[in-house]
């Protein structure tokens, strides 16, 4: 299943790096420089699951990189990559339980629930790569409504998952296959914890470049 979600996330990264996103190449296997990796830790200090944030970004953060916006925006992609496994995982799940399980209501309408909710997240998700490639794009003056956009989609994937883990929880242990229950949830709760991280890590970004620019944020937003 990992490899799976690496190739999503190969066909994510290459498509927005055609639209000029700063991504290096994907090889888990290749040397990271102290200094980017000093510089990883210490940006996943930020977040809230600093372990997974340091995988994460390892894995797929340039091997030079020095650049809170790039991590950032990676971050972002290993999330849009894990919410369309998961998205693609429940629609199979979807399609078995029309086939065998039509009986049971409870059922079907929970896994379509969740699957509602992870699509509206890949959705959420897609456009908060976008925002940030277009921060350097449209000047400073607008940064802050970029800014809200993408913290506030962000926050819409947080709580759609949570939804979604909490409709699993409600249908009990008999309800659903419990080997189905705890995939579902298992990697909605991941599509959760790296988008926890990604908040994070732009946070920071964020906070950072605001700091170092003095400019009337908000007074001409597009």
């Amino acid at each position: 299943m990992e490899k799976i979600v690496h190739c999503v996330l190969i066909l994510v990264l290459s498509i927005f790096s055609m639209k000029g996103a700063m991504v290096g190449s994907i090889n888990t296997n290749r040397l990271m420089n102290p200094r980017t990796m000093t510089f990883i830790e210490t940006q996943c200090r930020r977040t809230r699951y600093q372990e997974l944030c340091v995988r994460t970004l390892s894995n797929y953060v340039n091997a030079t990189s020095q650049d809170p916006q790039e991590i950032a925006q990676v971050a972002l992609k290993v999330s849009l990559a894990k919410a369309i496994n998961t998205k693609y995982y429940i629609m199979k799940v979807c399609k078995e339980f029309n086939q065998i399980n039509k009986s049971n209501k409870n059922n079907n309408q929970a896994a379509k629930d969740c699957l509602d909710q992870i699509s509206d997240g890949v959705s959420q998700l897609t456009n908060s790569v976008k925002e940030l490639q277009h921060l350097r794009l449209d000047g400073e003056r607008a940064f802050e409504w970029h800014q809200s956009n993408v913290q506030t989609w962000l926050s819409t994937v947080l709580t759609d998952a949570y939804t979604c883990m909490e409709g699993m929880n409600n249908l009990g242990h008999a309800s659903m296959g419990g080997k189905v229950k705890a995939m579902i949830k298992a990697k909605v709760l991941n599509v959760a914890q790296v988008t926890s991280n990604a908040l994070g890590l732009f946070n920071g970004f964020a906070a950072r470049h605001k700091a170092s620019h003095h400019v009337g944020y908000g007074k001409n937003k597009p």
